[in-house]
């Protein structure tokens, strides 16, 4: 391991195995380097910490909002004293999608009443067994020590893994694709340091002696440490000199062409659409539009299942979700559509009677009011069991 004084967790243990792709150190920290891999995780983590969160309650027959809870305030406002809820959330999907495991610590007060949500690193938390229970050990930065964490205070979210307890880093799965981005950047980088030219071959056409090699030799420095600094890119030879390129170009090695193909892939692997971290190659507006829907439905919806489901199991004990406390990410954000089509979406809301206008107001962020809250309905619908009455009795609902 690079460093020996960082406790060995499954995490970096994994790393240290399987990270070596052709000579680059595929890590959560290099990942993050390739354009692609920082603008998927991006996407993901700020489409998830811009959702609104709350605390809800079912009654049965009503739902309402539990913001008396202590919760609510943690998860809607501010989950400790150094992190807001946006920053936290974001955080924590890209540990998650980083490390493949993201971890939180609840601090709970001697009556069990959660006080705080403190975000613990990947990298320094790890599962292990100790006298037949698990339990996680963490750094903690503040008391700069090892401690131990049971499991109902620890907020765990995981990627895809292969077992029950932790996730796989999608990085580390998938380090070869992304050790192939790294490549060709860093291929990139070396043939545009080097002034945009391939390597070669430098020959004499006649015998030299051993003076007029050392000659050549501080010559060609000279030469090459001018051209790099010049915008003169022509390279004079002496007559005796035959130069011959090595390296393929870059256009015969397909180099623009390998990182669009990286770029795509690497999209795939975070089912992030292509349009969103700037790949517009096949783009449409008609597909973009569609692409924007499929993200919500397939891509942020499993995840935001996988934050409801934890938050609610962790943080609210047996008693309170049979109470019906649960917790709710508001996807309206994310599917607002444009102003036509929300026009449309309430217009037929109010007339079929399923939305008050105050209700339609309160979605686009305005103020109700009075006399707006009555139910509408249109003159053509009715319910059901008054087509079973006479016709008289009919009439007067119809003028």
């Amino acid at each position: 391991m690079e460093n020996p004084d960082l406790p060995l967790t499954g995490q970096n243990l994994q790393e240290y195995l399987y990270g070596d792709q052709g000579g680059l150190r595929v890590t959560q920290e290099t990942a993050m380097r390739l354009a692609a891999v920082y603008s998927c995780i991006y996407v993901l983590s700020s489409s998830l910490a811009q959702l609104p969160v709350a605390v809800l309650r079912n009654t049965g027959d009503r739902i309402e909002p539990g913001s008396d809870h202590p919760a609510h305030y943690l998860l809607h406002d501010a989950p400790n004293d150094w992190q807001t809820s946006y920053k936290w959330r974001e955080t924590k999907m890209g540990h998650i999608l980083g490390w493949g495991n993201g971890y939180s610590r609840l601090i709970r007060s001697r009556r069990g009443e959660l006080q705080a949500i403190e975000q613990m690193h990947p990298r320094d938390t790890t599962l292990i067994k100790v006298a037949g229970r698990w339990v996680y050990s963490s750094w903690d930065d503040e008391d700069e020590r090892l401690i131990a964490i049971q499991p109902e205070d620890m907020l765990h979210i995981r990627a895809l893994g292969s077992n029950k307890r932790i996730g796989i880093s999608p990085i580390m799965q998938n380090a070869e694709s992304i050790g192939l981005g790294l490549a060709a950047q860093r291929y990139g980088k070396q043939f545009f340091d080097g002034g945009g030219k391939p390597s070669g071959l430098l020959t004499a056409k006649g015998d030299l002696s051993g003076d007029a090699w050392a000659r050549l030799k501080d010559f060609w420095k000279t030469a090459v440490s001018r051209l790099q600094s010049s915008d003169n890119k022509t390279l004079l030879l002496p007559a005796d000199l035959d130069y011959k390129a090595l390296s393929l170009e870059p256009e015969a090695a397909q180099f623009i062409e390998s990182r669009k193909m990286s770029r795509s892939e690497i999209a795939g692997l975070f089912n992030v659409p292509a349009h969103m971290i700037n790949d517009l190659d096949k783009a449409t507006f008609s597909n973009i539009s569609e692409q924007a829907i499929q993200f919500v439905r397939h891509t942020v919806m499993p995840w935001i299942q996988n934050w409801e489901q934890e938050i609610a199991r962790r943080v609210f004990t047996r008693f309170e979700r049979a109470a019906g406390y649960y917790i709710k990410f508001n996807l309206g954000g994310l599917l607002r559509g444009t102003a036509k089509e929300r026009a449309e979406f309430y217009h037929y809301a109010i007339t079929d009677g399923w939305m008050t206008r105050n209700e339609v107001r309160l979605f686009e962020d305005m103020n109700p009011i009075d006399g707006l809250d009555e139910m509408l309905i249109s003159v053509n619908a009715q319910p059901a069991s008054r087509l079973l009455l006479p016709a008289e009795q009919t009439l007067p609902q119809n003028q």
